[in-house]
């Protein structure tokens, strides 16, 4: 699949004009293939980069230059239970995974961060916004025949709920900087961004009736931009510190 996810570097860009890795024990929250993982790990003393899929986690090794092997581990793990002495870590990267997780885990991933986080460290959060394009979505309401909030969008709201809780009614976390950007993926074909936005869905992408078929890949087509075809998702990335 010829899938481009943010080539402008928007997302990077963002993360790095708000906070510095440089000299920084790094623990990455859901790490994936590791797309971003690599582009920020050579700044750091070290990073640790986990994710709960055996073969996310065999992709990112693969990807892994030789330059980065001493300071740059990739294993599977989980936020709600990390296998790390506390105070471990000069920063804790939850990328593009607290929204990911089950809403009763999400409390102790958080805690769990909180742990292994040094004092003066940061916690960094980087996740979908809840203010997205109009039409965003417009494909997973169709799969699910229904409107209104769907269970990533209450993920995502909960998610930026145990942030605020954290800190502003347990005080445990002051913060220091908050940004919302957008970054745009990019597909050959129609075809290929299907494939993508109904992954999780297929199951019930098959059982839909043509006509619905249709206006899916009407809403995808009419996201052309040179010759692509153009997705966009606001993102808000969250920055908060632990006092020393």
């Amino acid at each position: 699949m010829a899938k481009l996810q943010d080539p402008e570097g928007i997302e990077i860009k963002t993360v790095l004009k708000n906070l510095s890795f440089e000299g920084k024990d790094v623990l990455e929250i859901g790490c994936g293939d590791g797309r971003l993982t690599l582009k920020y790990a050579e700044t750091a003393r070290s990073v640790v980069a986990i994710d709960p899929l055996e073969e996310s986690i065999d992709k990112a090794k693969s990807n892994q230059p030789k330059n980065l092997e001493r300071r740059l581990e990739f294993r599977v793990g989980r936020g709600e239970k990390l296998a790390f002495p506390d105070q471990s870590f000069d920063a804790v990267f939850f990328s593009w995974s607290l929204c990911c997780t089950d809403v009763p885990k999400m409390d102790r991933a958080l805690d769990e961060a909180f742990r292994v986080l040094r004092p003066g460290g940061t916690l960094i959060n980087l996740q979908p916004s809840l203010h997205q394009p109009f039409s965003s979505g417009a494909e997973s309401y169709l799969i699910q025949k229904r409107f209104g909030t769907s269970v990533d969008d209450e993920r995502y709201r909960q998610a930026r709920l145990a942030l605020k809780y954290l800190a502003l009614i347990e005080e445990r976390l002051d913060l220091v900087s908050e940004e919302e950007f957008t970054v745009n993926t990019y597909y050959d074909t129609v075809d290929e961004a299907v494939d993508d936005t109904i992954r999780v869905r297929k199951e019930q992408y098959d059982k839909l009736d043509v006509g619905t078929k249709r206006r899916i890949r009407k809403i995808l087509n009419s996201r052309m931009a040179q010759k692509k075809i153009m997705v966009q998702e606001n993102a808000v990335l969250t920055v908060l510190h632990k006092a020393k």
